[in-house]
């Protein structure tokens, strides 16, 4: 248990200071940005164009339309305009462009809307602020309906347009990335993104720890929850994948040390989480904390209870030489056992328990049930009855100590041991006194 507890502490040591190295990390996403004055600078010599008289009533009539959620007549109103300069074009297939895109589900017309944008910003005659927007519209849409190269391309040209790395845009460019399973380039983006959100943000941490697992680089993956686990500890569920990920990396103390940690803060909730950590606990050859949370878990509802799952917790106290609670538990398993077999064994391993735990009334009882379910055959059968003799025999119930050994005697396996055995009963019972 010391070593545990040490274990214990020295990771929770580790993992804070684990992600100091990944966040360090400078990773090119293969392009540039301009700088603050170029842009500045671009903005500056951006010509100013207007609508005509005309557009610009029915553009204002649109935007009514719009505003009391009447997307159709708005739309209605700007298909009915002829726009004559470039300019008129950009505008006028923008806020189309906007409006077709901001229909119903029922009333999409995503092809339309792209199009229409698509054309709008290759013009590159907007307004800063309207090229800037459309060019957002179009790279989302576009990701919205899985067209992932174009995605990229076009948030590419809105980060080299704004001149900011904004880590909305970078996550975007990093999830397209892992939607076309170019898993080594979601890597820079989704770093970036890190780097450039204000608070931390769950989402790029996730399709990282993804792109290191499709490449399987579990050691990567790894450092990447180490930092996620730090930077944002409401993240519950990533405990449980640490641990997972080290157990994969064949780093089983570590695995342990983390399941632990998570276990004791109440990080794992999931009935999975809980029999993982039972497993990882036997794994560790400590199996009494394996019982201890089987158990505890069993009888909160948070573990289904089956046969199976009830004799695992009895096999973790048997192993752990806790014979009594082991006993106690095997109560359980043969409640969910139907198959006869089964049951059998399990009122014999219950009767073992309880031996080893010195008491021996309950042992021959378990032993009795075990013989009643009626299909030990054969050498089975005889040691069964030579178990139960045993049993009978230390609880000093020598008449049934002896009858069992001489149904035990019926058995060739077990003939000579038997007799061997009644002969002995028989004297320890003679000589406390015991007329039998």
């Amino acid at each position: 248990m010391m070593r545990l507890t040490t274990t214990l502490c020295a990771a929770v040591a580790l993992l804070s200071m684990a992600f100091l190295p990944a966040q360090a990390q400078q990773q090119s996403v293969g392009f540039d940005i301009p700088t603050l004055e170029q842009v500045t600078a671009m903005q500056e010599s951006r010509r100013s164009h207007a609508l005509g008289d005309r557009l610009a009533r029915a553009v204002v009539q649109a935007f009514e339309h719009y505003e009391a959620s009447e997307v159709q007549e708005a739309i209605n109103v700007l298909e009915a305009l002829s726009p004559r300069s470039e300019y008129e074009r950009a505008y006028i297939g923008r806020f189309l462009g906007t409006m077709y895109a901001s229909l119903d589900e029922e009333n999409a017309q995503p092809v339309k809307a792209l199009e229409l944008l698509r054309d709008a910003v290759a013009l590159d005659i907007l307004s800063y602020a309207d090229q800037k927007q459309s060019l957002q519209l179009l790279g989302n849409l576009q990701l919205q309906e899985e067209h992932y190269k174009d995605a990229i391309d076009t948030f590419k040209r809105y980060l080299q347009f704004t001149g900011e790395w904004n880590a909305d845009i970078l996550f975007r460019m990093a999830a397209a990335h892992m939607e076309l399973k170019n898993y080594s380039s979601v890597i820079p983006f989704a770093r970036k993104a890190i780097q450039n959100y204000e608070t931390p943000n769950r989402n790029p941490y996730v399709l990282l720890v993804g792109a290191y697992f499709e490449l399987n680089d579990i050691p990567n993956a790894i450092k990447v929850l180490e930092e996620g686990v730090v930077v944002l500890p409401e993240q519950i569920r990533w405990w449980s994948q640490l641990g997972a990920f080290y157990a994969m990396n064949e780093q089983y103390d570590k695995a342990l040390s983390t399941l632990a940690i998570a276990y004791d803060a109440g990080y794992l909730t999931r009935s999975a989480d809980y029999r993982y950590l039972v497993q990882m606990y036997s794994n560790a050859e400590v199996p009494y904390h394996a019982g201890v949370v089987m158990t505890r878990h069993l009888q909160n509802g948070d573990i289904e209870s089956t046969r199976s799952n009830w004799a695992s917790a009895a096999r973790s106290f048997y192993t752990a030489r806790e014979f009594k609670r082991a006993a106690q538990v095997y109560d359980e398993v043969v409640k969910y056992t139907d198959d006869k077999e089964e049951l059998m064994k399990a009122f014999r391993s219950q009767g073992d328990a309880y031996a080893l735990s010195d008491d021996y009334r309950k042992a021959a009882q378990s032993f009795q049930r075990a013989v009643d379910v009626g299909v030990a055959e054969g050498a089975d059968a005889g040691r069964l009855y030579m178990s139960l003799g045993e049993a009978h025999f230390n609880a000093r119930q020598y008449r049934q100590a002896i009858a069992a050994m001489e149904n035990a005697s019926r058995y060739s396996a077990t003939r000579r041991n038997a007799e061997s055995w009644a002969g002995f009963i028989r004297e320890t019972a003679e000589r406390r006194g015991v007329n039998l």
